[in-house]
């Protein structure tokens, strides 16, 4: 279930983080028949969502190969085996740098895998499972997180020149400092996908509310949006109900939230950036947000009010 989570900065200010993954059976009965657990320890098995997305058939062209991306978070689980592929380039404990990017809750693992669990022969293949992943541990054992420790994480992304940043928490309240690093990120040609805030139907929270940041919601099988999403400063959805994944202990769990659709949009904003030819960019000039959401929009299926609403944003985005 959902919970708020408040911590205190060193100004004394209040962060409320908001747990972005929730148990996936409150939320199965518009979805398709779950994946068997069991059997990803035997097969492997790509997600209901993938195919909806046309995710599949773009394999044939890439896999995300040279896309930088960085996933804010609360760790990985070290020793996962469908995660312990070459792609995982660095991990980083910003909590505690002399300590391992460990994962207590399994939220970090399951966005990881959702991006880029690796194409063998066993549990679930990532999105871009090719693509280059960077584990930056900002969220702790609550999934509570400063907002010093995002500052400092966008600005490493910023030094070693991330492509993506996957940000799946949210707080209810406007930050100076996290939005003037926000800005200066996305400055440097980042782009920044956050998920909106499980707040049923209230805003859609920060980072997500930043012009600067490409904010998902998240919508089920059947197109509809989610009960825990929410409204306001929304650009696209995804699906986010009753997906599998990789969690903490070497395990595989089904979950739902708006960070799993966000997890979904920063795959496949990989798989745009490691083919831009095909999308009409020139691969020799540098990328910004303006130019992903250009593309985003044209594979954008209008699944709300006609045009961009507050709910659903330009639509659900899918590779046709």
């Amino acid at each position: 279930m959902h919970k708020h989570k408040k911590l205190f900065l060193l100004s004394g200010a209040i962060f409320a983080i908001l747990s972005s993954i929730l148990a996936a059976n409150l939320y199965m009965s518009n979805n398709p028949p779950t994946q068997n657990l069991q059997q990803a320890y035997k097969k492997q098995i790509v997600p209901w969502s993938y195919k909806k997305l046309g995710i599949t058939k773009m394999w044939k062209f890439t896999k995300g190969k040279n896309v930088k991306i960085a996933i804010l978070d609360s760790g990985i689980d070290l020793n996962h085996p469908d995660l312990k592929g070459a792609n995982i380039i660095k991990t980083i404990n910003f909590i505690d740098p002399n300590k391992p990017a460990f994962d207590e809750t399994g939220h970090g693992t399951f966005i990881a895998g959702i991006i880029a669990a690796q194409n063998n022969n066993f549990g679930i293949v990532g999105i871009a499972p090719d693509a280059e992943i960077f584990i930056l541990k900002i969220l702790n054992k609550k999934l509570e997180g400063k907002v010093d420790l995002v500052i400092r994480a966008l600005d490493w992304c910023i030094k070693n020149k991330i492509n993506i940043v996957n940000m799946s928490f949210s707080t209810s309240s406007d930050n100076p400092k996290l939005r003037k690093a926000v800005s200066k990120a996305a400055k440097h040609g980042i782009i920044i996908v956050a998920s909106a805030r499980n707040s049923f139907g209230s805003k859609a929270g920060f980072p997500a509310s930043y012009p600067e940041v490409i904010s998902v919601a998240s919508v089920n099988y059947k197109n509809q949006i989610s009960l825990f999403s929410s409204q306001g400063k929304i650009d696209f959805c995804s699906y986010g109900e009753n997906i599998l994944s990789t969690t903490k202990n070497q395990s595989y769990k089904l979950s739902s939230g708006n960070s799993v659709a966000a997890a979904h949009l920063t795959g496949m904003i990989a798989l745009i950036l490691s083919k831009p030819e095909k999308w009409g960019l020139n691969p020799k000039n540098s990328m910004n947000k303006d130019k992903i959401c250009n593309v985003l929009i044209k594979l954008s299926k209008d699944v709300g009010e006609k045009g961009k609403d507050n709910i659903f944003g330009y639509g659900l985005v899918r590779f046709k």
